[in-house]
């Protein structure tokens, strides 16, 4: 529960503008979803200390990647590891095409050869 209210407590700092709608019955912006959700969770007899948790964690993880760096002197101080990052990034083929089945999209919209003259 923590984990997930701190990924949700993250995404609705980084959209702040997005609308939503709590069971049909409240409407409110995304940063206040964590709260909505806490609150939800008080009305249902859940553990409020491990929503707090969540929320404290994501809110210490929002300001230091994204909040922190952006200050005059700021830095990032969360760094991936260097193993990860050789792990899942990998090189990448600078001669590497996509198939037309694998690129996004899957139609020429620009393409004006195909239309017929009437």
């Amino acid at each position: 529960q923590a984990l997930t209210l701190m990924f949700v407590y993250v995404w609705s700092r980084r959209n702040p503008f997005i609308h939503l709608n709590f069971l049909g019955i409240l409407t409110f912006k995304a940063p206040y979803l964590p709260w909505v959700l806490l609150g939800f969770s008080l009305l249902l007899g859940g553990s409020v200390a491990v929503d707090l948790v969540g929320i404290a964690v994501g809110h210490v993880y929002y300001f230091l990647e994204d909040v922190f760096p952006n200050q005059p002197g700021g830095q990032r101080l969360l760094k991936t590891p260097s193993l990860l990052k050789w792990i899942f990034e990998g090189t990448v083929d600078p001669a590497y095409a996509a198939a037309p089945e694998e690129r996004p999209g899957g139609f020429n919209w620009g393409n004006h050869e195909n239309q017929n003259d009437q």
